[in-house]
């Protein structure tokens, strides 16, 4: 190739990765809002809770609302860390919320100890963080 193409891929590929930043920060903006309207809906569910003792509703919207700000701060960290919760959170959510079979329940289990064990063993935050400098 001719070094004039070399600049043009190269800002053709940096067009893309700022393209991208940017749906990134309007996808985190956008989750905010739904965070923000979820949050509004608290001291409803707080009275449905005094009154009907609905627990596992209340325990259903404040799920919803960590898994958000935890899907929020893995869009703004880009590291390993980030992905490995929002997992663990989704996957607890599902086995304490949806109350499954044992059999669903003991596998959901083993998918959390086996992303405890990922994020023990298979990677190093450290050796992320510096990548990601």
């Amino acid at each position: 190739m001719k070094p004039s193409q070399d600049g043009k891929i190269y800002k053709l590929h940096q067009l893309i990765f700022q393209t991208a930043q940017y749906f990134e920060i309007l996808i985190a903006f956008i989750v905010i809002i739904g965070l923000i309207i979820t949050l509004t809906t608290v001291p409803r569910e707080m009275l449905n809770l005094y009154i009907s003792g609905g627990f596992n509703d209340f325990l259903k919207m404040t799920f919803n609302i960590i898994i958000g700000i935890e899907l929020l701060k893995m869009l703004c960290r880009h590291d390993l860390d980030s992905v490995v919760e929002v997992l663990l959170f989704a996957v607890a959510r599902s086995i304490i919320i949806e109350h499954m079979p044992i059999l669903e329940t003991l596998i959901g289990i083993i998918a959390i100890a086996v992303l405890f064990l990922i994020r023990k063993f298979l990677f190093v935050s450290a050796l992320d963080k510096q990548e990601n400098d």
